[in-house]
C-alpha cells in the first residue's frame, strides 16, 4: 500500500498538465510539395502552385546538379543554369540576384523557392525552359 501511495504522490507532483499555451510559429510558413517530396519554407510564397509544377518538372523534388542540354550545369531543385565555364558569373541566379537584391544560393531549396517566387512576381518566368514549353508563361 505504501508503494502505491508513493507512486500516486509522485504522479500528482510531476504529472501536471501543461500550464502554457502552445503557440503557432511566429513566422508564416509555406509547404511546397509534389509526388514524394516536400519543402517547408519560413515565408509566404505567392506562386506556390506554379513553383510546385516547376520543381516537379525540373528535378522531381531532388536536390541535384546535372548538365543541361547545352552541357552547362543546372543546380538543384529548380535547376538554375550556371554561366560560362560552369561558374556563378553570368548565371541565371546571378542575373536574378542582381535584379532582385536577394542573396543566397540556388543549392539551398528555400533560397531557390524565394528567388523563383520573386521572378514570377516580376514577370521573369521566361528564364525557365519548362515554363516556356508548357505555357506557364
Amino acid at each position: 500500500m505504501k508503494t502505491i501511495c508513493t507512486v500516486a504522490l509522485i504522479s500528482a507532483l510531476f504529472c501536471q498538465p501543461a500550464l502554457y499555451p502552445i503557440q503557432p510559429p511566429k513566422t508564416p510558413q509555406t509547404v511546397i510539395s509534389g509526388h514524394g517530396w516536400a519543402y517547408t519554407v519560413p515565408f509566404p510564397v505567392k506562386n506556390a502552385q506554379t513553383i510546385e509544377k516547376l520543381i516537379q518538372c525540373e528535378s522531381q523534388g531532388v536536390n541535384i546538379t546535372r548538365p543541361d542540354s547545352d552541357g552547362i550545369l543546372s543546380i538543384e531543385i529548380l535547376q538554375y543554369h550556371l554561366g560560362p565555364l560552369n561558374t556563378m558569373q553570368s548565371s541565371t541566379w546571378a542575373l536574378l540576384s542582381k535584379a532582385s537584391g536577394l542573396k543566397g544560393s540556388p543549392a539551398i531549396p528555400s533560397d531557390a523557392i524565394r528567388m523563383t517566387d520573386w521572378a514570377i512576381n516580376h514577370g521573369l518566368l521566361d528564364h525557365s525552359t519548362y515554363a516556356r514549353l508548357t505555357g506557364l508563361l
